[in-house]
């Protein structure tokens, strides 16, 4: 684990465990209510970067969950039938300060990791707002400016509608530019040291809620 700053953690509110959707049917219908007589939309699973379809659980009334949806606007949300989720419990949320340029990781509500991070500048700045991991992605080429690891989160940049052959996900990620942590230096995306990623995407699965604030 790497050593925490000297700074102190901050307390958090938040509930000690979240339940997360983990999508068992190849094509989910979401509805934009439970009295909805049809969806307005599919997802797909896997999702485009072949990972497991996962959701942000808002609420539970069977037979509907309602849940944050990985897409465009940030926060979306709807209704998903029960029997086409399984539901588990995460005691995990990352909390992080754009202000502190800091990013903490709890565990029912205890802090336990904190590392310094570089966050969208001024012209590309990293949206606020609840998200949560959608993947966790394993970079195995060489020389990619994302490190060893990166956490693909549901939001998405306000500036970017595509970058770098994306939708413009916002992503907290590794860097080959440690220097520039503790700044605001990047597209949108959270950067950490490469040895900060990898216990995070070791520690955090997906559903995992990612809390970013001003």
């Amino acid at each position: 684990m790497a050593a925490p700053n000297t700074a102190p953690v901050p307390a958090s509110t938040d509930p000690p465990a979240y339940l997360v959707a983990t999508v068992t049917v190849p094509s989910l219908p979401v509805y934009s209510s439970p009295a909805a007589p049809s969806p307005e939309q599919t997802l797909a699973n896997p999702n485009s970067l072949g990972a497991p379809l996962v959701l942000l659980v808002m609420q539970v009334a069977q037979p509907w969950v309602q849940a944050y949806l990985p897409e465009r606007p940030n926060g979306a949300s709807g209704w998903v039938p029960a029997k086409d989720v399984t539901l588990t419990s995460d005691t995990y949320h990352l909390a992080v300060s754009l202000g502190g340029r800091q990013l903490t990781l709890y565990q029912a509500n205890n802090p336990i990791f904190q590392t310094p991070v570089a966050v969208g500048a001024p012209s590309s700045p990293t949206p606020p707002g609840l998200f949560y991991v959608t993947e966790t992605i394993r970079i195995t080429t060489p020389g990619t400016p994302y490190g060893p690891y990166a956490l693909g989160l549901s939001g998405f940049s306000d500036v970017y509608t595509s970058f770098d052959g994306g939708p413009g996900q916002v992503a907290i990620h590794g860097t080959d530019q440690p220097f520039l942590i503790g700044s605001y230096a990047s597209h949108g995306c959270i950067r950490l040291s490469n040895s900060a990623i990898t216990q995070l995407a070791s520690q955090v699965p997906a559903g995992t809620p990612v809390l970013i604030t001003a």
